[in-house]
């Protein structure tokens, strides 16, 4: 297998921390993976409609699309972009066009071969198509076209640098050609993933069998998988206790109790990525003033809300870039210290000395959002603004928001392989973003997009990208998390899922379950 990737795209990879984890007694798991083991798991969403271009959110679709579809790359850990369908791709010299190389010999679960036209119409359909949902993750591609039987070639109107990085995504999921067209592809899915489908109850569970005719052999370790999705982080805790799952996702507001499960359980936490942030509609007066979204930054108290709702697993931000990752600004324009005094002076210079009130949306029973959207309505009524809470089912929240009625979210800032990526996917699109950004910030981030870029001046575009989002108060900026599970010690693989290494959601292709014996 050979991979032609430019140089420039392994040093774009985050700078990361080494990972802590390990088992409560600190040994890891040992023995053998049953092949016929089945893996039980909870994750904080349920499943949704499963058709991967027309997600509600590709994101939370991700750890059950993920196992029927495959994509042309995949996010191994470090984070790293490795070939999937692709067995290699190559830019052109200008970095306007990449050639992938489809492997020989994959096929769809419907029996039709994985070849560049499947490629190309999967693809033609979650960027060009106009009920696409997922479209707005790929502005830079121009067109798609088949070179030859095993080769697709993805113009771009840029330099694409991250384009293998994107293609990894569910978002990106290629669909037999068979069933693009299917009314029901939403519960049916078809792709040429290691999993079929075989049972769905939308909004509460999912099972998965693996394939025998896959084309990777090694490329699903557990035979079943059966996500049950339960938001409340307790309930969750509580089916790892009664052996109702052996994998859950668990996060900083219970990591204590967690680690002291005792000797049959282990916990993995992936190094700081993603963050949690109050997202701000520049759409909405007064957000629209720079000086008012600067002081709902300086009447955000992080330490406490880091402290008391999180365990102190949570690392304060005053920026969109977590410390040790490429693009971190260690002396950024605004400390954005908690001051609530310095925040009502702020307000009254801006025109608004009584304050004003937000309409702010929260995502029902997830934790520890919800928890932190009446941290911040109490720290906000300190300086006068009144946030009025409206909470919405968690995997509805995100396209509500995008609609444009709310002046505020709560909500994770996801992040992406590169920082590159975290930077473009939270503030270059409408959906996530409500606003304009300055043109000094989308500047910088289309100077870092080329691949012949060396990498010190990748990164010092992205210090100049994440300086301007910290001046122009881009969010509310509170906290980078930590993506943490807990599971049995019959469970392997848990620290291998390359997407854990920058978000909440999980690669179970990677996850297997040991033999008793």
């Amino acid at each position: 297998m050979r991979t032609r990737l430019a140089a420039v795209a392994v040093a774009m990879a985050l700078v990361l921390a080494a990972c802590a984890g390990g088992g409560s007694n600190g040994d890891g798991p040992a023995g053998d993976i049953d092949p016929n083991g089945e893996l039980k798991a909870a994750f904080s969403l349920p499943p949704m409609p499963l058709d991967p271009h027309r997600a509600t959110s590709d994101v939370a679709q991700f750890t059950y699309a993920s196992l029927v579809y495959d994509r042309l790359t995949q996010i191994e850990p470090g984070p790293e972009v490795k070939p999937l369908l692709a067995e290699s791709w190559e830019f052109a010299e200008d970095g306007l066009s990449v050639d992938f190389l489809v492997r020989e010999g994959a096929t769809f679960s419907d029996g039709a071969a994985v070849d560049a036209e499947a490629v190309k119409l999967s693809l033609d359909r979650a960027v060009f198509d106009p009920e696409s949902t997922v479209a707005f993750r790929f502005p830079m591609i121009e067109s798609i076209e088949v070179v030859d039987p095993m080769t697709v070639r993805i113009t771009t109107n840029r330099p694409a640098s991250d384009l293998p990085y994107l293609l990894a995504a569910t978002s990106a999921s290629i669909v037999s050609p068979n069933a693009l067209n299917n009314p029901d592809l939403d519960v049916k899915p078809v792709g040429s993933g290691p999993y079929v489908l075989t049972e769905l109850t939308l909004g509460e569970s999912a099972t998965f069998e693996r394939r025998d005719d896959y084309w990777n052999p090694d490329g699903a370790l557990a035979k079943t998988i059966n996500i049950v999705g339960i938001a409340d982080n307790n309930a969750r805790l509580n089916a790892l206790r009664s052996g109702q799952v052996d994998f859950i996702l668990t996060n900083a507001a219970q990591a204590d109790e967690v680690k002291n499960l005792g000797p049959d359980y282990q916990v993995f936490s992936y190094p700081p990525g993603a963050a949690y942030s109050l997202f701000l509609n520049y759409e909405v007066p007064p957000l629209d003033n720079v000086e008012v979204r600067r002081a709902l930054n300086h009447a955000i108290n992080r330490e406490a809300i880091t402290s008391n709702l999180l365990n102190g697993y949570c690392e304060p931000l005053n920026q969109p870039l977590p410390s040790g990752v490429a693009g971190h600004v260690e002396d950024p324009p605004y400390d954005y210290e908690y001051d609530p005094d310095l925040a009502r002076t702020m307000l009254a210079d801006a025109g608004y000395p009584d304050g004003f009130s937000l309409k702010l949306l929260a995502s029902a029973g997830l934790s520890p959002q919800d928890a932190i959207a009446v941290a911040l309505q109490d720290q906000f009524k300190e300086i006068g603004v009144t946030l009025e809470i409206d909470q919405k089912d968690p995997a509805q929240a995100p396209a509500l928001y995008g609609e444009g009625d709310y002046g505020a979210f709560v909500q994770t800032r996801v992040a992406g392989a590169t920082p590159l990526l975290t930077l473009l996917s939270n503030f270059s699109t409408s959906r996530v973003f409500l606003g304009q950004t300055p043109q000094e910030f989308k500047d910088a981030l289309s100077g870092a997009t080329d691949p012949n870029l060396p990498p010190e001046e990748y990164e010092s575009l992205l210090q100049d990208a994440s300086a301007i989002a910290n001046e122009q108060a881009f969010d509310g900026f509170i906290c980078a998390n930590q993506s943490l599970l807990a599971t049995t010690k019959r469970i392997i693989g848990y620290d291998e899922m390359g997407v854990g290494y920058y978000t909440n959601v999980y690669d179970f292709r990677k996850v297997g379950v040991l033999s008793d014996s």
